[in-house]
């Protein structure tokens, strides 16, 4: 396919979002030139924005103007060993190397896609990949619930947070969620038994004592949370840099600390969060959808404190 696609670029002076036109990439073997319908907005993307993560956006122009968007929804436009043309997917590239996906159209390794069955839409297929992923990984690799073991969920309203919500609760947790007054209601449908609006309640309380802690704004640290764990119990923290002892004070107690930083996926992986999709384990949380030239209002509410969700950008019409 050849031809000129829209694409969203980054001025190096104002540091806003503005919408362009670049040629249609070609593949290369073992990719798939994907026509993206729908993407979501992270905070790798804000920052950018902002002017960071400067030696990853230095090598993104040398490929050309896109350099934000890291997870979509779209059709395939090549083949390759395991993906045909016209297929519908999502996909989820390195989140330090690969493509960006702010445009029209990407050439995505075939590794990085997996086909969704017809009944599930764009916008809640690309709602669900990066921030679903990190559920699972937390959920079912990192620290898996029994019934009637206990949860808390810091930011648990935001993607990672409404979605780690679910799972635990969908494994017979007990979960205590931490988010805004106003999405207190909302939290409690996707699962939550109890609700502590940080604006008036303090996140851990005495007598606590979780089996899980997932700290989705990585706000918390081992060090503040290990009082509140379970004996055998861990804190997740969503970044790792935000608390580097936290490794070495839980080296030598009971209580875990556990990181992660979703860098990539593979297709086995993408098939699990749509085997979940499928069994009501996971429902798709989108807070808003903009339209690509209102992408600077996207950013701006991903930005936002008081989220229900994903925030999406509606790529292609």
């Amino acid at each position: 396919m050849t031809g000129i696609m829209r694409a969203l670029t980054l001025t190096l002076t104002e540091g806003r979002m503005g919408l362009g036109e670049a040629p249609i990439p070609v593949p290369r073997p073992g990719q798939v030139l994907v026509e993206i319908k729908v993407s979501a907005v992270n905070e790798m993307d804000v920052q950018v924005r902002a002017g960071g993560w400067k030696s990853q956006v230095k090598r993104f122009r040398k490929v050309g103007p896109v350099l934000t968007g890291f997870e979509f929804a779209g059709v395939t436009r090549s083949d390759a060993g395991r993906i045909r043309t016209g297929q519908r997917v999502i996909g989820y590239v390195h989140v330090l190397s690969g493509p960006r996906v702010h445009a029209g159209h990407a050439c995505i390794d075939e590794n990085d896609l997996q086909a969704v069955p017809a009944d599930m839409g764009d916008e809640d297929a690309a709602a669900l990949v990066v921030m679903g992923l990190t559920a699972i990984e937390i959920l079912e690799g990192l620290k898996r619930l029994d019934a009637g073991r206990r949860c808390l969920v810091i930011g648990a309203a935001g993607g990672v947070g409404v979605y780690a919500v679910q799972l635990a609760s969908r494994q017979g947790a007990e979960v205590t969620a931490v988010c805004s007054a106003a999405n207190a209601d909302w939290v409690r449908s996707m699962g939550a038994a109890d609700v502590r609006p940080y604006e008036s309640q303090a996140r851990y309380r005495p007598g606590d004592r979780f089996d899980l802690i997932v700290d989705c704004p990585a706000k918390s640290s081992f060090r503040e949370a290990a009082p509140f764990l379970a004996k055998g119990g861990m804190y997740v923290s969503t970044n790792p840099l935000a608390d580097p002892m936290g490794f070495v004070r839980s080296a030598v107690s009971s209580r875990k600390a556990g990181y992660l930083m979703m860098l990539t996926t593979t297709p086995a992986k993408l098939s699990r969060l749509i085997e979940l999709r499928g069994q009501g384990a996971l429902r798709p949380a989108i807070d808003s959808v903009f339209d690509l030239e209102d992408a600077d209002a996207a950013f701006d509410r991903f930005a936002a404190r008081g989220k229900q969700g994903r925030v999406l950008l509606r790529i292609s019409p």
